[in-house]
């Protein structure tokens, strides 16, 4: 199973939910964006790099 996918997927979902939720309870939509900000960023990173160690040169 691949795992970066799936902390993109996760990320993106925290994402979201951080900037709904921050317009209710600050601090805690504040730091659920921050934490799926660093996932889809660092899943992206490693999806680009996985791919880029597979195209033959």
């Amino acid at each position: 199973m691949k795992k970066v996918p799936i902390f993109l997927a996760v990320g993106v979902f925290l994402f979201m939910s951080g900037i709904y939720l921050s317009t209710k309870w600050v601090i805690v939509g504040t730091a659920l964006s921050i934490i799926g900000g660093y996932m889809v960023g660092g899943s992206s990173y490693f999806l680009i790099h996985t791919k880029n160690k597979q195209t033959p040169k």
